[in-house]
């Protein structure tokens, strides 16, 4: 199950429904909407995606149990990483399978051949919630890699990048879904996100301690641009600050948070909330880091200081 949290202190809605565990989450809305709902896409080990629709207005006692509308199936292998487009129409999902899947959010199910309406009850028992769901297909699917996809990432419209335990990075033409430019990095890639100027600049990180950025600007050369090894053991997951061209964080299975500004060579600050691996990381209103662990615990950090 999928928790949402409001102001990091009250679960106000479980989302409810995979058989395996929910390896990857992503807002396809953020909460903006004149109806006041949240539009949310999660990826599983169980193979498939669903989409969840729910209203944030309504303040919540306790959590409320939320089923999803839609699911997605499809992939041959746990989904590893989801990406939404910038035009929040579009979702494209990384499997072991080592594909990439692109996904329409709506459609004319009604008029589709390939969706069909499924009405079920969640669990067994008669209080759970009934889901009325659609059942979708992927518009195109993107061949390449040759191992785990692990991450991808769809910064422009017509621009999707990829990491893949195959060693390499990839960048697709969402469109004709041709890759039109790949790196070799001979490690295996666990995250990628990409930033810095013009949001221009490719962050991965895998297989040995080292945090490196490409540009895919420079054409010629495939050699990062920047390289950063204060880590002690695989990286995790790896996020550009969402308004600051200089700075990105990384996580590791070190049990470490570090900050990196492309400035300097050695980390701004390291967090060290948890005691054992940091499995994922991200920024948080602003300059604060949120990160989660194999010691079960969601930690926010607070006081970063971006200069």
């Amino acid at each position: 199950m999928h928790r949402i949290w409001k102001d990091a202190a009250e679960c106000t809605q479980v989302l409810e429904g995979h058989s395996g565990a929910i390896t990857s989450a992503s807002f396809i809305n953020k909460g903006v909407e004149t109806d006041g709902s949240l539009h949310v896409v999660t990826g599983s080990k169980d193979r498939s995606l669903r989409l969840f629709k729910f209203d944030t207005s309504v303040t919540i006692g306790s959590s409320k149990r939320i089923g999803a509308y839609k699911i997605l199936p499809g992939h041959t292998s746990s989904i590893q990483s989801i990406a939404v487009d910038p035009s929040r129409n579009m979702i494209c999902s990384a499997s072991w399978d080592t594909t990439i899947k692109l996904w329409a959010v709506e459609g004319s199910e009604e008029d589709s051949d390939t969706v069909s309406v499924k009405k079920r009850r969640m669990n067994s028992d008669a209080s759970g919630p009934e889901e009325s769901q659609l059942e979708g297909s992927a518009s195109s699917t993107l061949l390449g890699h040759t191992q785990c996809v692990s991450s991808v990432a769809w910064p422009e419209q017509r621009t999707i990048y990829s990491a893949s335990w195959d060693h390499s990075v990839r960048q697709w033409d969402a469109q004709t879904g041709r890759e039109t430019w790949n790196m070799f990095c001979g490690k295996a890639l666990n995250c990628l996100d990409c930033g810095g100027e013009g949001s221009s600049l490719i962050a991965a990180g895998g297989s040995d301690p080292v945090l490196r950025v490409w540009d895919p600007r420079k054409p010629g050369t495939t050699a990062p641009i920047f390289q950063f090894s204060s880590h002690s053991s695989w990286i995790s997951a790896c996020k550009w600050h969402p308004s600051s061209w200089f700075h990105l964080i990384s996580s590791s299975f070190d049990g470490k948070v570090m900050l990196w500004d492309l400035r300097t060579a050695w980390p701004l600050a390291s967090v060290d909330s948890h005691k054992d691996k940091v499995l994922c990381a991200d920024w948080w209103k602003g300059d604060s880091v949120i990160s989660g662990g194999a010691d079960s615990k969601l930690c926010i950090s607070s006081g970063v200081e971006i200069a």
